[in-house]
């Protein structure tokens, strides 16, 4: 999964629409939108902002965002409190 379909997935969780996420980090709608959709690779700062936006941590993010062979490598336990820690945000 690519980083602009977890931002996707975040918003849609959080049922905030695309304009006042894309506003609450300082972006207009569009560059959001091309960043869902994977035409743009935002930077870290950007990454920053959209995340204080969707009000869910920048890790929580990058977890959802990562691929399965890049998660073989935790434990399962730290694997558990990642996804528990990724749920209680995504339900907040």
């Amino acid at each position: 999964m690519n980083i602009g379909h977890a931002l996707k997935i975040c918003r849609s969780a959080k049922n905030l629409s695309l304009e006042s996420v894309a506003t609450g980090a300082g972006f207009s709608r569009s560059y959001l939108s091309m960043i869902e959709s994977g035409r743009r690779e935002p930077t870290l700062s950007a990454m920053e902002k959209i995340a204080a936006a969707l009000n869910v941590p920048l890790p929580i993010i990058l977890f959802i965002a990562a691929d399965s062979e890049e998660i073989e490598g935790l434990d399962s336990e730290t694997i558990q409190r990642l996804s528990s820690a990724a749920l209680a945000v995504m339900r907040a």
